[in-house]
This record gives structure tokens, C-alpha cells and sequence, in this order.
């Protein structure tokens, strides 16, 4: 931009009534942070994964892949909207890309975050710029597929995979055990991936999200729609990550050691312009609601299945199912309802009706006829 048109834009900004609420739509405008296919992770998918793992005062929050901040900065968002004290929890995040470090800072800065740890620009996978650190909270929506990640075989075959040595071509099980690779004692995880991570039978993907659920560090599965990630159009899925399904004060009061959470939420989304839609509030709530019943938090209704939303499976129904953990493969939709006794009033009712469509059929054309024959 010229020198002119850079103070004009200056001078523009300077009006803004609330600067945040301006760099946030500029951001929802932009869909990208700079190039290679980096993208930012919309607001209000950001906002579901936060509600997920409701972050609590003193804890610290981490994001291999931060981009522009957005899950760093909804964690604060939440725990001050829950009481939590001004500069709380702990904001950490890295990402390979300048530009969205760049982005990140700016958005920190907005917000008035000025105590956030941002560190790159590197790959997280190659170079863990925070190796010896551990988190109550690693959130990420990482590149989907991602190929070359493993440097020609260097990291596929370092200390990095308890669960097994990621494919080469496909970093998405990479980066699944990187977040939990990442959690402390007592943290938890969230991670996008694509909706066929979570039933392929390529050999070490499926082998490794076996090996997660073994180790029961995997505490849920939510299929997601297609169209909510900017130029993503199939379906996600937002897989749950926990160290400890037992009764603590970050869990809940519910035993699910050995147990499974799977919620089929593809219905959830709306429209609000082409080719983008969005998880709306009241979606959001009943998803979070859903997988706080079953951890038994504080004020929750009693958890029960739902055909058509939600199921709890044990690891042996799982491992009956070659380790498939795709929830609309599990969770079956209500039988249609029928009343085989009003089956014959209902024929009749319709060839009624039938016979009369037919009736007026014949009579508009006659009137065609009778019409044309005067012209």
C-alpha cells in the first residue's frame, strides 16, 4: 500500500469504537493467516473447545499450533467469565508460520494480553520450543494430512510416539500424541482432525488409535459437521483427551476409567452464508452439557444414551469394532415410529387423493384445449 493510503487506513481504524470487536471481524473476513494452507480456527469452534475443557484460575493453557491465538485467548475469556482473576490461566503457543505469530501478537495486544508465551516461528512437531513443560490444557487444530512433517524418517523414529511411530505422509496421529504427550498428571486435551482418523484401517494409524484407547487416555469422540473449518468441507471430528477419567477436581465426580464418550453432533450446524456454517450456541451447550453429565460435574442432570446423539461404550465394545471410534457408526437413530392398523385408512386417504389430482389433470386439459382451438 502506498504511504496515503496506509494513514487513510490508520486514521479509519482510530474510529473504532471497541478495537477488539474490529480485529475479530477482520480475522472472521480473512479466513487464512498467511500461506501454505494455514488457517485459523473460527470463533465459535474455538469457543466449543474451550467450553470442553473448561479451564480453571492457575492453570496453563497450551497450543502447538496457535495461529492467531483464538483458543489461548477464548481460555482466558472463559476462566474470567467464570471468576477467575484478571491474567489467568497461563497462555503458551507456537507456531511455524511468522505470520501467524505475528497475528497472535496483535491479537494478545488487543485484548490486553501482555504475559502470553508465544515462541517461533517452528515446526512444534520438529522443534518442541517448550520440551520441558507439560499442561493442564493443550488445545490444537493442527494441518489435516499433513505430509513431510517427519523430516525424511529423523522424527518417526525419535522418543517422541509412546503409541507407535506416525505414517510418514499423514501427521495426524503425530500430533494426537504430541497433545497427550503434553498434558500433566492430571491435564486434559482437545484436537480437530478429519472424520476418517477415527475409523481408518491403514495400519499404523489404526494401531496407534488402538493403542489410545488401550491406555484409556481417549475420553470422547464428537463428529462435527462439514463446512465449519474455511476451506475444509468434509466433516470433523473433535477428539477429548484426558490423563485420568477417575474422580478429581478437573474431571468430575464419575468413574470412566475403561470407558468411551462418543456424540454424534453432524446435525448441528447452521448456514450463515455459502459455504460457511457454524456450531450455534445452543448446539455448543448441549454438546458440552452431554459430555458433562457423563464426567459427572457439578450440576449436571444424571448421564443417560440418546439414539441419535450420544453413547457410552466400554474399551471391549470398542476393540469389538477394530478399535472404531466414529460416533455415527455407534450411535444408531431412534427406530421411525409406525402404526401398521392405520396402514389401510392411510391407502385409501391417498388414492383419494390420488384419483382427484388425476380428475383435475383432465379437466386443465381440456381448458388447454378448448384455449388453443380459439387461437
Amino acid at each position: 500500500m502506498r504511504d496515503r493510503e496506509v494513514a487513510h487506513l490508520i486514521d479509519w481504524v482510530s474510529t473504532a469504537e471497541d478495537p477488539t470487536e474490529l480485529f475479530d471481524a477482520c480475522l472472521d473476513q480473512a479466513q487464512t493467516l498467511g500461506r501454505g494452507g494455514s488457517y485459523y480456527t473460527p470463533s465459535d469452534v474455538a469457543r466449543l473447545f474451550i467450553d470442553l475443557m473448561e479451564p480453571m484460575e492457575g492453570e496453563a493453557v497450551y497450543d502447538p499450533v496457535c495461529g492467531s491465538g483464538g483458543f489461548l485467548l477464548r481460555a482466558r475469556e472463559y476462566v474470567a467469565a467464570h471468576g477467575g482473576r484478571p491474567g489467568e490461566p497461563a497462555l503458551y503457543g507456537q507456531d511455524m508460520s511468522r505470520t501467524a505469530l505475528l497475528t497472535a501478537a496483535m491479537n494478545f495486544s488487543v485484548h490486553g494480553v501482555d504475559d502470553g508465551f508465544l515462541n517461533g516461528p517452528a515446526s512444534t512437531l520438529a522443534d518442541d520450543r517448550f520440551s520441558d513443560l507439560t499442561f493442564d490444557v493443550v488445545v490444537a487444530n493442527p494441518p489435516f494430512n499433513q505430509s513431510g512433517w517427519d523430516e525424511h524418517g529423523i522424527l518417526r523414529d525419535g522418543p517422541f510416539w509412546p503409541y507407535g511411530p506416525p505414517p510418514a505422509g499423514n501427521a495426524n496421529f503425530a500430533w494426537a500424541q504430541h497433545v497427550v504427550r503434553k498434558m500433566s498428571e492430571s491435564g486434559r486435551g482437545a484436537l480437530l482432525l478429519p472424520t476418517g482418523a477415527a475409523s481408518t484401517a491403514k495400519g499404523a494409524e489404526s494401531q496407534i488409535r488402538e493403542a489410545l484407547v488401550d491406555d484409556d487416555v481417549l475420553s470422547a469422540v464428537v463428529e462435527l459437521p462439514a463446512g465449519l473449518i474455511p476451506h475444509v468441507r468434509n466433516p470433523v471430528s473433535l477428539w477429548l483427551f484426558s490423563k485420568s477419567k477417575r474422580p478429581h477436581r478437573s474431571w468430575g465426580q464419575n468413574d470412566r476409567a475403561g470407558q468411551l464418550l462418543l456424540i454424534d453432533a453432524r446435525d448441528s450446524a447452521t448456514n450463515v452464508k455459502r459455504g460457511r456454517r457454524v456450531v450455534p450456541e445452543e448446539a455448543r451447550e448441549r454438546i458440552t452439557a452431554t459430555f458433562a453429565a457423563w464426567r459427572g460435574a457439578p450440576d449436571q442432570a444424571p448421564y443417560e444414551d440418546v439414539p441419535g446423539w450420544c453413547r457410552s461404550l466400554s474399551r471391549d465394545e470398542i476393540a469389538e469394532t477394530d478399535y472404531d471410534v466414529l460416533p455415527s457408526h455407534h450411535v444408531a437413530a431412534p427406530p421411525a415410529e409406525s402404526d401398521l392398523a392405520e396402514a389401510p385408512e392411510r391407502v385409501a386417504d391417498l388414492t383419494d387423493e390420488l384419483l382427484g389430482l388425476f380428475a383435475t389433470s383432465r379437466r386443465l386439459e381440456d381448458e388447454l384445449r378448448e384455449l388453443l382451438g380459439e387461437l
